[in-house]
């Protein structure tokens, strides 16, 4: 179709070309006539070949026009699609967002959850480690105590045991042995808080006073 359209212009441009050269000799030579039938072939020629050129082209031009019509229509189907699975996914998104700023905050309250649960197990080892000095200590006066006892104890014993070698010597003095039972019956202590309110404790086996409901532990030495 272009092709014909270039040959009809050639043409109608060789007759007008022409035109001009006849004109030109015609200056030289008033007598000259124009060859009609070169001219209007040419110029004739020259227009039907552009119209049939013409009237091809624009059923091109319109074929062409109505493929990109065509496509042009796919295109708006597909962009409608592209926009409504965008929709989609903004609201796909949305829905993500929102779960990740619950996550976020799941994991705030699970850090400071952490945190507080860390500070009560500092307080904790705190107290223990102070409960564990207490400990410490009150087995260490526990054991001072123990050997304080044990120091009060061979003390009765030896006591205990001075009393019963002086009970035994009373067999050479009858009579000074006779004075301290009977003084040792007139004398009675209902309990340590008697003894305690004489200030006789302790009292020791042979002592005045002494009793058995005294040393319940039965050691010679009541009220200790």
């Amino acid at each position: 179709m272009e092709f014909i359209t270039t040959i009809g212009s050639l043409m109608f441009f060789f007759a007008l070309v022409y035109l001009a050269y006849h004109f030109i000799r015609k200056r030289k030579n008033p007598l000259r006539t124009l060859p009609k039938k070169k001219f209007y072939t040419a110029l004739i020629g020259g227009f039907a070949l552009v119209g049939i050129g013409s009237s091809l082209t624009d059923t091109s031009v319109q074929d062409a026009l109505d493929k990109t019509l065509e496509k042009n229509t796919v295109l708006v189907a597909e962009n409608k699609e592209l926009k409504s699975t965008n929709a989609k996914l903004q609201e796909s998104n949305d829905l993500v967002n929102k779960e990740l700023s619950n996550l976020n905050k799941k994991l705030s309250d699970s850090d400071n959850l952490d945190k507080e649960l860390k500070d009560q197990q500092a307080a904790h080892k705190e107290k223990t480690e102070a409960f564990e000095k207490e400990i410490a200590d009150l087995k260490a006066t526990n054991t001072t105590f123990a050997t304080e006892v044990d120091s009060l104890k061979n003390q009765v014993a030896s006591k205990s045991a001075t009393s019963t070698a002086s009970s035994s010597g009373g067999s050479s003095s009858s009579s000074s042995s006779a004075g301290t039972s009977q003084q040792s019956a007139n004398v009675y202590y209902k309990n340590c808080t008697a003894v305690r309110a004489a200030g006789a404790d302790p009292v020791y086996r042979g002592d005045p006073g002494y009793a058995k409901h005294l040393d319940r532990d039965g050691d010679g030495v009541g009220c200790e």
